[in-house]
């Protein structure tokens, strides 16, 4: 008799894609309810100071010979940690093209330095991406356990009564009952599927259930006609 149950390879591999996605959820669960806002917040915190002073964006990430930049150093005297974002958002500005002159052209980026830190670190519709991102993660993690999960439970059996076990729904089938074979996914992908006279049909796939070659075997043992070689003959 031939057995095929759930393939251990491939389960821990899904398992560990569920975990990742898991993972990736408590991430963004924590980015938008917890690190972001307090990101926020400090930006509160140190906007008065910050919006007191009127350096351009260049001036403002520059390492000093302390090894802080005036930015870090307004954080730092606050008691907060500079939050990298808002870094990344000084960093990117460009001077506007409109500027002629040297002076002109300090004040328009010192005007742009204050627009973002008049703003958010991180927007509302920033916290709401997160959110989604965490629902999407959590339903592609909790897909991916649910599917080993039911698939752990399946057994196919082939022998001389026939197919039976879970995965052909708790019932002896025949042999005699297979019309066809579609072999053209088994070289490549290990998948056979089986149509019945009766116009079901049966996907065994040798990648998710380890042993389905056994099956296959006996189902070409017993139907030697219906072997891909023999229809090619």
């Amino acid at each position: 008799m031939a057995e095929a149950k759930l393939n251990r390879e491939y389960a821990v591999r899904i398992l560990g894609v569920g975990a990742l996605m898991f993972g990736m959820c408590v991430w963004s669960v924590y980015d938008g309810k917890v690190g972001w806002p307090r990101q926020n917040r400090s930006l509160e915190r140190v906007r008065p100071a910050l919006l007191a002073t009127n350096l351009t964006a260049e001036a403002w990430i520059a390492r000093t010979d302390e090894g802080l930049s005036p930015i870090d150093a307004m954080f730092h005297a606050a008691g907060e940690k500079t939050p990298s974002k808002l870094v990344t958002k000084i960093g990117e500005l460009k001077i506007p093209k409109m500027a002629t002159d040297k002076d002109t052209l300090l004040e328009a980026q010192a005007k742009q330095v204050r627009k973002v830190l008049k703003g958010a670190v991180y927007s509302a519709h920033d916290l709401q991406t997160q959110t989604v991102q965490a629902v999407i993660t959590f339903a592609m993690g909790l897909f991916a356990w649910v599917s080993v999960a039911a698939k752990a439970r399946k057994r196919y059996f082939a022998d001389e009564k026939g197919l039976h076990g879970s995965g052909f729904g708790e019932r002896v089938l025949a042999l005699s009952d297979i019309k066809g074979i579609d072999w053209s996914k088994w070289d490549e992908k290990g998948i056979v599927t089986l149509a019945l006279k009766s116009g079901q049909r049966y996907t065994l796939d040798g990648w998710h259930f380890e042993g389905m070659t056994g099956v296959v075997e006996e189902i070409k043992r017993q139907r030697p006609e219906l072997a891909p070689d023999s229809r090619q003959a």
